[in-house]
């Protein structure tokens, strides 16, 4: 009998390790390289592992990434402004990376992502102000743009869908300040401007990224300039009302164009809705940090706390269980973990070096 255990023990010792709900994946575009990285997180009650898969060849130097709802594709954009590119990458449960398509876009691509249906990817280009959106066959190649203006402003800096596929916001930062707001058709993929068609954020604000409430109708935005949220609520009519403008800390000095100083940017709501974090860029001191606002009830943010983190932190995101804070800096070029703690606080689990020039991931639970 005691044997008949041991051996029991020793087969399930002896098994590979199987993707359980503890375990995601982490696309990253390696632009020095020309490569798509993959690498898995796994979480346990000791910390987290960080495991450097094997890395996918890309035909041109990306840039962005966006993941489609189905959980399968990658859509990689490339880092030209010349010819704009753009790859589908499909995943495989097992995390094994397959190139599927490639396609050339009408407009370059800044921020990218893919609506709620998975039939369009849509691109906005922030020195440009162009926008555009393309068809996603069911191969899950991009097509020709069935929507390509320019924004009113330039400096547009994000494009995503409400978690109802019905409504876009296109920030723009500094001094082109503005907010502007489209219905979705998520039949055809146009755009349509609503009236009023600019939300008008308060003077030099900038919002610049925006997070969806869970399951109330709250948008929050990142305020490059005024370093901090905007809450605004969502009207039936895809309108935006100002709820609460929220600040992390205060500025050094009033902002100057083309002065590198303290910058607001990303910003990711935990997958319950009860935390959001936003991260601050310190170009000329060591206050880089991440904040941590409680959202209450009604959707408005109460202030947590403020964790240190590495040197120009540029993209933000949360494990699919929610326990950890994923923080990739472009000055440290690292990629680092964070546990979230009931109190707000962060503490580092885990980083990894990455490639200079990488800066966007997209997370995948694989099971």
């Amino acid at each position: 009998m005691i044997r008949f255990i041991s051996l029991c023990v020793l087969l399930l010792l002896s098994r590979p390790a199987s993707r359980g709900n503890n375990t995601f994946s982490v696309f990253a575009p390696d632009r020095p390289n020309q490569q798509l990285l993959s690498l898995s997180f796994r979480e346990s009650a000791s910390g987290v592992s960080i495991i450097r898969e094997q890395s996918l060849p890309l035909p041109f130097p990306p840039a962005g990434i966006a993941s489609h709802p189905n959980g399968e594709f990658l859509v990689i954009n490339g880092a030209s402004k010349e010819t704009p590119s753009v790859a589908t990458v499909k995943v495989s449960k097992s995390g094994d990376m397959h190139l599927i398509a490639t396609s050339t876009l009408e407009q370059p691509a800044g921020y990218t992502s893919v609506d709620r249906s998975g039939r369009y990817f849509m691109t906005a280009h922030y020195s440009s102000g162009a926008i555009a959106v393309y068809p996603i066959d069911k191969n899950g190649k991009v097509g020709d743009a069935v929507y390509s203006q320019n924004a009113p402003n330039k400096e547009a800096h994000c494009i995503l869908t409400t978690r109802d596929n019905r409504f876009v916001y296109i920030p723009c930062v500094k001094n082109n300040n503005a907010l502007f707001q489209y219905s979705f058709d998520e039949s055809t993929g146009q755009l349509s401007s609503l009236e009023p068609f600019n939300a008008n954020p308060p003077a030099m604000f900038g919002p610049r990224h925006v997070a969806y409430h869970p399951s109330s109708p709250i948008v929050y935005f990142s305020n490059e300039q005024q370093l901090g949220v905007s809450v605004y609520e969502i009207g039936k009519d895809g309108q935006l009302t100002d709820r609460q403008h929220a600040i992390t800390m205060s500025r050094r000095s009033p902002f100057e164009q083309g002065k590198r100083d303290l910058h607001a940017s990303d910003l990711v709501m935990s997958p319950d809705g009860k935390m959001l974090f936003v991260a601050i860029r310190d170009f000329a001191g060591d206050e880089d940090s991440v904040f941590t606002f409680r959202v209450e009830s009604d959707g408005r943010l109460s202030p947590m706390g403020q964790t240190k983190v590495g040197d120009i932190p540029w993209k933000l995101d949360v494990s699919p269980s929610g326990k950890h804070l994923l923080v990739k800096d472009s000055g440290d070029n690292k990629l680092s973990i964070y546990k979230i703690k009931s109190d707000g606080s962060l503490s580092l689990a885990s980083s990894i070096e990455m490639a200079t020039g990488t800066n966007d991931i997209a997370i995948l639970e694989l099971k």
